[in-house]
């Protein structure tokens, strides 16, 4: 690494002759990108790393703020050849990352992941990630930990900004540059008072959207125009600046953790201090600290290595099926700064300069080309369904199996009725099976379906994501405050409908009951809460009690047929990534390596894979159906988990689709065991 360390201090070297190079930059890059690399491993020293990506994106709007203004000003700006900088600036390393990724993929990932992955890379290349990955994270899709290109989510921001910032600044050149620099601090501030009201509201959105990020890359912008103006500190006050920028950057990484919501007002705090940083050159912290030599050669490699880390920490997750030891992943994470050299080294360097009789034009054709054949093999992979037929014989019934284990019927956060669609609540005068709950009531909705009919019955599907079904409560959720009064209204409605539709003459109800009280679901559902809002003086344990003793009597009182659920296992493993490491040799010996205890599993786990059953959710479930006269109540686990192993799969087929919801194997292997609880009346179940 010494002589790795001397190539890059050389070719600093040579970087710095360009006028206006600043060492200083490329160390604060280097702080950003091993802030967000430790942050990632799980060292637990940086629980604010991630904001590392709020110091990347004021940096690259004070660079290439900075570049597009001054050509602009100097009448020589061409939109061909600054895109013709971006491709190359962006494009030889991503296409590299997204090449190699696609080669472990092929080894690695289940026919589903592999065909999610290509459409992830597709967008990526295309830049638009960051929209890919706000429209299909949430509760109901995987992990964002499991997405092997989660990372370029920032560079789908950037490429978007810069797709508006040359157009912008060009109409701002007849103003004199203290007009434009107010009119960008305009413009940014509006940014940040949109992210500043939206992130109470919808944090995912103002999270992964430009419209609430912007104002980040605006600042760097600002700084630049402003520096160009000749506006600058005088070096006295610079030392000061440095000296602060530096505190309030590494307070945001110390201090911040992953249960704040962000950006809103907390972005403030890192990228204030970067653009306190970028505003002090001349201090003794920027040019002796940042441009030092260590540093300097870290930030030159910092865009590949922010591509590299990512990657493998996905696919050692994926192929662990549940936790990874905290060793292994820091050592990958930290690792990947050899094939981020490497990138650097032979891919970046080598495209990063126009080559000699190669104008903008045929630069941008060239990758441009590139672009599309990439694009064309993503593609075909993921029209192809992720090539299942190299998983084996059966990945068709599996993937099947997953991919049809989510009911049509389960409405999404924030709305606030339930789905009316015949299939979901059919018509005539037949008698009927009312399902309430939320997506664990949902998963069972397709064999409960089946089920009914066996017996004559249809069945009425009234669940929503996230809301259990409570009377005057709802699940306070971090992510979705919104949602919180839209299920109130939802199960005001389903169970007002359950009790006075005369044809509704069962009532089976379920939900994550385990989901308030579980550090492992906080992000899920951190307490149950009055329906109105209200702050509640009592504990989320009297709040369930309460709401759910108030939905058996209405229901009971309506002269329903009640059956009470207790939930399945909380499972501390996904068997439905687990069942491919049997299919895929390189997966299975990753498992083996990452997670050996649970390769010797077969069909069941023992109490080293799932949560204690007796947790606090399910005894409060348990002893409200004990407080209603005439309600039924059924404890899942029991079902599932006997002599204390817990079925997961059926030899090939997972019983669960992650780690908290089941199959339609799994429904139907729990539905089968249901059926005296469902018809036969004559005898109590407890």
């Amino acid at each position: 690494m010494d002589m790795a360390a001397g190539q890059i201090a050389n070719r600093s070297a040579l970087v710095g002759a360009r006028a206006g190079y600043r060492p200083d930059i490329d160390g604060l890059r280097a702080i950003a990108v091993t802030a967000v690399v430790l942050f990632h491993a799980g060292l637990g020293w940086l629980p604010g790393g991630f904001a590392g990506v709020d110091i990347f994106f004021v940096i690259s709007g004070f660079l290439i703020g900075g570049i597009v203004h001054r050509e602009i000003a100097d009448r020589r700006f061409s939109f061909a050849a600054f895109y013709a900088r971006r491709a190359r600036r962006i494009l030889p390393a991503l296409i590299a990352v997204s090449l190699v990724t696609l080669g472990s993929g092929l080894l690695i990932l289940g026919p589903g992941e592999l065909a999610r992955f290509a459409i992830s890379a597709v967008a990526a290349l295309l830049g638009v990630s960051n929209l890919w990955f706000f429209h299909t994270i949430d509760y109901f899709t995987p992990s964002a930990g499991l997405e092997p290109f989660l990372m370029t989510w920032s560079l789908g921001i950037e490429e978007q900004f810069y797709l508006l910032l040359p157009p912008l600044l060009l109409a701002l050149h007849r103003w004199s540059i203290r007009s434009a620099l107010w009119a960008v601090l305009a413009i940014t501030c509006l940014s940040l008072l949109l992210g500043l009201l939206a992130t109470p509201i919808e944090p995912v959105a103002s999270f992964y959207l430009l419209p609430t990020r912007a104002w980040e890359l605006g600042i760097g912008v600002s700084l630049a125009i402003a520096r160009r103006a000749g506006l600058r500190l005088p070096t006295a006050v610079q030392q000061w600046i440095a000296v602060a920028g530096l505190m309030t950057i590494a307070a945001s990484l110390r201090l911040f953790d992953e249960q704040m919501r962000f950006p809103g007002y907390a972005a403030l705090l890192p990228t204030i201090g970067t653009a306190m940083m970028i505003a002090a050159p001349e201090s003794g912290i920027n040019r002796h600290l940042l441009g030092s030599r260590p540093l300097v050669a870290i930030g030159l490699i910092s865009y590949s290595w922010y591509l590299w880390h990512w990657p493998p920490l996905a696919f050692l997750r994926i192929a662990a099926a549940g936790p990874v030891p905290p060793l292994l992943l820091a050592a990958t994470a930290i690792g990947s700064i050899v094939p981020a050299y490497c990138c650097w080294r032979w891919v970046e360097l080598p495209w990063r300069q126009p080559r000699q009789n190669r104008t903008n034009p045929a630069t941008l054709r060239c990758y441009g080309v590139a672009l599309a054949l990439c694009l064309a093999l993503f593609g075909g992979i993921a029209v192809s369904g992720g090539i299942p037929d190299r998983a084996g014989a059966s990945s068709r019934r599996i993937e099947s199996i997953l991919s049809n284990s989510r009911s049509l019927c389960l409405t999404g956060y924030g709305v606030d009725r339930p789905n009316a669609t015949q299939f979901c609540a059919p018509p005539g005068s037949g008698p009927l099976v009312a399902l309430l709950g939320d997506s664990h009531a949902s998963a069972l909705g397709e064999a409960l379906r089946e089920n009914a009919r066996a017996h004559g019955y249809g069945l009425i599907q009234m669940t929503a994501g996230s809301c259990p079904p409570l009377l005057g409560a709802t699940l306070r959720l971090r992510e979705h405050p919104g949602a919180s009064r839209a299920c109130a209204d939802f199960n005001i409605a389903a169970i007002e409908k359950a009790a006075r539709d005369p044809r509704i003459k069962i009532v089976v109800l379920t939900a994550f009951w385990q989901s308030p009280f579980s550090a492992h679901a906080i992000a899920i559902g951190d307490g149950v809460i009055p329906a109105d809002g209200a702050s509640a003086d009592s504990s989320s344990e009297i709040e369930l009690r309460a709401a759910l003793g108030r939905t058996l009597t209405r229901l009971r009182d309506a002269g329903k047929k009640v059956v009470l659920l207790g939930d399945v296992p909380w499972l501390q493993f996904d068997p439905a990534r687990h069942v491919w490491a049997q299919a895929l040799p390189l997966r299975g010996a990753l498992e083996r390596y990452a997670a050996p205890g649970l390769s010797e599993m077969a069909g069941s786990v023992d109490d080293r894979f799932f949560e204690p059953l007796a947790d606090r959710g399910s005894v409060i479930v348990a002893d409200s159906a004990r407080a209603v006269p005439g309600t039924r109540f059924v404890p899942l686990r029991d079902l599932l988990c006997p002599n204390d192993r817990c079925r997961t799969d059926d030899g090939e087929v997972p019983f669960f689709i992650d780690q908290q919801h089941l199959s339609r194997s799994g429904a139907d292997y729990v539905v089968r065991r249901l059926d005296d609880a469902l018809w036969d009346w004559g005898r109590t179940i407890r």
